[in-house]
Order: structure tokens, then C-alpha cells, then sequence
């Protein structure tokens, strides 16, 4: 009977995730969105078709885990450590301030020290999984934006069980509370140590034997009991198993099993993920929520509002710019998972009372459902502040005005930026035009003569004196574009040298086609070939430098696009 409930369930998770995910996709709502919502409504306290979410629960913390050890698996330790210091210690400044800003509103209507920790503490605290979720479906986790949100996340994460430690032995009234909160360090430095330092000494003589092995099943059943090992060891000492997991993911960084290794959790994360999300929805109750709408909607809010402020003004002091400082604020504005955590000790010891408690987790789940469309809306509002504040094409007619035998470059990615750094080697002057305002703004910062335009435009191209330029590099991001400006160049300016970046050989035939003198693949060093190519024309030799592509050439460049 009991396995009859059990498949009924499955059905009923795997009914809503298949119906309400793909509409609320189409709805450019994001997957996040979807599993909440599907938690809400499947849940006991709506259809009341799921009764029993602890296995559910358990499950969802598992797939919590499995997406931090696959972020640890692409920042090894070498990576965290050359983070700039101001970055950590904005993590620790945002927890302290925020955290104390709400303890003193909760002391101020009333409640007790402990409570004010408890909730203080779980609210300062953002979600690791919406967060890391929604960056994963814009690709940014790796970026410069999504490493420094991250970095603030890894130190709320820490700060769990230090909280943890001072909600129980406050609210158990006793002596010692320095002891135990030495102990709690020591026994999480302990932790941290031993799997990152010791760890690979264990892991890779058993992976390499697992490897000549040639046992797909096996390998994949020692990659889960290095997550489950790691997480349950970080779990002992005080912090959480999504923490060690991805202390695991970085032991792992290191190794040439890591790409294999990635491929093995993939399954697992996306679909546990999915269920940690469906719990948290199962933790709102409708008809309560309509209830008390006027005491959660504010709270909600406030929590939203105020912590958004309080994180992007402690950017701005940090140093970040307007449009980051901004987006970090609304992206990290909600409360996270660890808030049921730290609200649920408070409960366990008497300082949070059974209806401030439901309120707190209400309005804590709304904040998590509300951060897809407001991190959404944070990157919107941060690229209109970067197009306020760089330097558009027509804003410095005097710099332009006198420009003559230059090269073009249309576009300043990863290869826009390797031709001009071999073109600068040969003291060639060129000027470039993005449409991206981080890629804009943080070549201004390195003094380049890089401008914000749209390169098929004619009056961008008229303001760069594309007249009276040697050639035009195009090196734009989407193809189509590429193949726009290059028949457009061709058609105004017959004799104009014309060298263009490929994304196929089927593209590189059309930009022939369509005027392009020289067409490189995207498959070899492009930057470099180009530069060559022009500097061939030129009747220039290039350098032993320029020769030699930088290592970060054809890589995902520190300036790409941070969203």
C-alpha cells in the first residue's frame, strides 16, 4: 500500500513538472518559476495530492548538493584564491549588516534575543539555488558578475553554522557561548581541510581504478558517494551538505576525471534541482497566505526591498560599478533556504512562536519565487545604466575627427580584442564599436579607443571614418550581422579591405561571397590569423609577440558580457 502512495506521487511531481515547466518556458518566466509554482499547487495544503514532502525534501537537498559540486568542478582552488579580498569581505559585511538592520526590527516589535538571531541571521541569508539556477540559464555562473555573487553566496553559506550554533545554545539558556562557537570553527576548519588537502589523496588513486576498470555504472555510482561523503562529513561539523559537495567539486577541479565527472551528475542535478524547488512551493499554503496576505505581502517586500538596497550600497562602497552594484542588489534580494533552517532552530527552542513561524516561511518563499522575473528585470535595468553611462560613438566627435589610416574593428568580444592587441603591438591605430556596455566600459577603463554603436548602422560607420580607414575587421557576435555589415561595406566601399570572422565554413562561403577579402573559421586562432592577414596587407611584418596569440585569445574573456 505504502509503494502505491510512493508511485502515486512520482506520477503527480512528474505530472506538474511536465504541464506547468514548458508553459511557464514559453512564458519567458524561466524553469525556477515553473517547479515553484508546481509545488504550490501539487502540495498539501492546495490539491493536497503530495502528503508526505520529507522524501521529497531530502530529495530536493540532494539535487541542492549536486548543482553546488558541479559549480566547485569549475572553480578549482587556484581560481578562489586570486578572488579579490574586497569580494569575501563584502560577503561577511553584507551578512553582518543586514543581519543586524532585521534583528533590530524584530527586538523592536518585541521579540526576544534569540529570535532576532534567528531571523536576523536566515533572512541575511540568500539563496544558493534560485541564484546559482538563474545564472545557470543565462550562462553567467563563470562570468566576472557571476563569480563575485557567488563569492558573496560561499560566505552566507559559511555563516550557517556559526547562526546554527548561537540559536541553540542561546535558546537553551546556557553558559559557554565563546567555547562553543571556537569549537564549531575549529571543527569547520577541520572539515574544509581534510576534504580539500587530504581528499584528492583518497579520490584519485580509487578513481583511477574505477577508470581502467571501464564500468560506466560504477564510475557514476563513486562520483554520487564522493558528493554524499563530502556533503555528510560537512553536514557533521556544522555546515551543509550543498557546502561540502561543492568543497568536493573543487577537490575534484583539479583532476583529469573532472570533465567525465561533469557528465555523470548531469542527470541528477537538473532533475533533484527541480524537486528542491517543488518543496519549497509545497511549503506555501494558499488559503493561510490569502489569510495573512496583509502581514506576508509587506514582509515580503521589505525583505526584498531592503536587502536589495543594503547589498548594492555595500557594492557601491566596494567599489563595483552603478549598473553591477545594482543588479547584485536585486539579484541576491531574496531570502534562501537556509532561512527554514535557521527559522526552524528558532522554533525547536521556543523564540519564534508556530504563526510567526509560518508567516516567515511564507513570506521567505515568496522572495524565492519572485527572484526569476526580478533578477530578469535587474539585468534590464543594469544594461540601461551601463548605455547611460559609456561612451557613445557620437560623444567625442574630436577624437574621431582627425582619424584617418586606421583599422575598424566591428565588435569587441574575445576576438575583436585579440586584433587589437596585435594591431596595437605594430602601433597600427584602429578604433572599435560593441553594442555591449560592459565590454564598452571596461575597455574606456583600459584606455582603449573602444565605443558603444551599432557597427551595421551607417551613421556609426560614417562617425568612425570608415572612408579613410586601411580595412574593417568584422568580428561581430551574431552571423547574420557579420554577413549584414560585410555586404553593406562591400556595396558603399568597393576597394575597402575586408576581413571577417566565421562561425562554419558554410558562413565563411557567404562572407566570400558577400565582399569579405579574408575569412578565418572561428575553429583556428582568429584574432591572430586576421591581424596577420592585415598586417600581410599592410605591407607589415608582425612581431615575435603579435605572432603568438595570448593564452586567453579564443577563450571566454574576463570582459565578456556578466549577465
Amino acid at each position: 500500500m505504502t509503494d502505491h502512495h510512493v508511485l502515486i506521487d512520482v506520477v503527480a511531481i512528474l505530472t506538474a513538472v511536465v504541464v506547468l515547466v514548458p508553459l511557464f518556458q514559453r512564458a519567458k518566466l524561466g524553469a525556477t518559476l515553473g517547479f515553484l509554482f508546481a509545488g504550490v499547487v501539487i502540495g498539501p495544503d492546495a490539491l493536497g495530492l503530495i502528503e508526505d514532502t520529507e522524501a521529497i525534501r531530502i530529495l530536493g537537498e540532494l539535487g541542492v548538493a549536486f548543482l553546488l559540486f558541479t559549480v566547485g568542478l569549475e572553480l578549482p582552488l587556484a581560481r578562489l584564491r586570486v578572488m579579490p579580498v574586497s569580494t569575501y569581505s563584502l560577503g561577511v559585511v553584507q551578512i553582518l549588516l543586514t543581519g543586524a538592520a532585521i534583528a533590530l526590527g524584530v527586538i523592536a516589535f518585541g521579540g526576544s534575543v534569540v529570535a532576532a538571531i534567528a531571523i536576523g541571521g536566515g533572512l541575511a541569508l540568500s539563496s544558493t539555488a534560485v541564484v546559482l539556477r538563474v545564472l545557470a540559464e543565462r550562462g553567467g555562473i563563470t562570468s566576472r558578475f557571476g563569480r563575485t555573487a557567488f563569492t558573496i553566496l560561499l560566505m552566507q553559506d559559511l555563516a550557517v553554522g556559526p547562526l546554527l550554533v548561537l540559536v541553540v545554545v542561546l535558546g537553551a539558556g546556557a553558559d559557554g557561548i565563546v567555547a562553543a562557537l571556537g569549537l564549531a570553527a575549529v571543527k569547520i576548519a577541520a572539515a574544509v581541510a581534510v576534504i580539500l588537502f587530504l581528499g584528492p589523496w583518497l579520490i584519485r588513486p580509487l578513481f583511477w581504478l574505477v577508470a581502467i576498470a571501464r564500468t560506466p555504472e560504477v564510475f557514476a555510482a563513486l562520483t554520487l558517494l564522493v558528493v554524499l561523503c563530502t556533503g555528510l562529513a560537512a553536514q557533521a561539523a556544522g555546515l551543509s551538505m550543498a557546502f561540502g559537495a561543492f568543497l568536493a567539486g573543487m577537490m575534484m577541479a583539479d583532476t583529469r576525471y573532472r570533465h567525465q565527472v561533469a557528465a555523470e551528475i548531469q542527470p541528477f542535478r537538473g532533475l533533484l534541482l527541480g524537486l528542491f524547488f517543488i518543496t519549497v512551493g509545497m511549503a506555501i499554503d494558499p488559503r493561510f497566505a490569502l489569510a495573512e496576505a496583509h502581514v506576508v505581502l509587506p514582509l515580503a517586500l521589505a525583505i526584498l526591498a531592503g536587502k536589495a538596497v543594503i547589498i548594492a550600497a555595500l557594492a557601491l562602497l566596494f567599489r563595483a560599478s552603478l549598473a553591477d552594484s545594482v543588479h547584485l542588489g536585486v539579484l541576491l534580494a531574496q531570502a534562501g533556504e537556509f532561512a527554514f533552517v535557521l527559522i526552524g532552530a528558532g522554533l525547536a527552542v521556543g523564540a519564534v512562536d508556530s504563526g510567526q513561524g509560518q508567516i516567515l516561511v511564507l513570506a521567505v518563499a515568496l522572495t524565492m519565487m519572485a527572484t526569476p522575473p526580478l533578477a530578469k528585470a535587474g539585468r534590464w535595468l543594469s544594461h540601461r545604466i551601463e548605455r547611460a553611462h559609456v561612451t557613445k560613438i557620437d560623444s567625442e566627435p574630436e577624437t574621431l575627427a582627425t582619424l584617418t589610416d586606421h583599422v575598424f574593428i566591428a565588435g569587441f568580444g574575445r576576438v575583436g580584442r585579440s586584433v587589437a592587441r596585435s594591431l596595437a603591438a605594430r602601433d597600427v591605430p584602429y578604433v572599435a564599436v560593441d553594442l555591449d556596455p560592459h565590454q564598452v566600459t571596461q575597455a574606456a577603463e583600459d584606455g582603449l579607443p573602444v565605443f558603444f554603436g551599432d557597427a551595421t548602422r551607417p551613421e556609426v560607420l560614417e562617425a568612425v571614418h570608415v572612408e579613410r580607414a586601411r580595412a574593417v575587421v568584422v568580428a561581430l557576435n551574431t552571423p547574420r550581422e557579420s554577413l549584414q555589415l560585410v555586404a553593406l561595406l562591400r556595396y558603399i566601399f568597393p576597394e575597402l579591405k575586408i576581413y571577417a570572422r566565421a562561425y562554419d565554413d558554410t558562413h565563411a562561403n557567404d562572407l566570400r561571397q558577400a565582399g569579405a577579402l579574408a575569412v578565418v573559421p572561428e575553429l583556428v586562432a582568429t584574432g591572430t590569423n586576421l591581424a596577420g592577414s592585415i598586417l600581410d596587407n599592410l605591407g607589415l611584418k608582425q612581431t615575435p609577440e603579435a605572432e603568438q596569440p595570448p593564452d586567453d585569445a579564443l577563450a571566454p574573456h574576463e570582459f565578456r558580457s556578466m549577465d
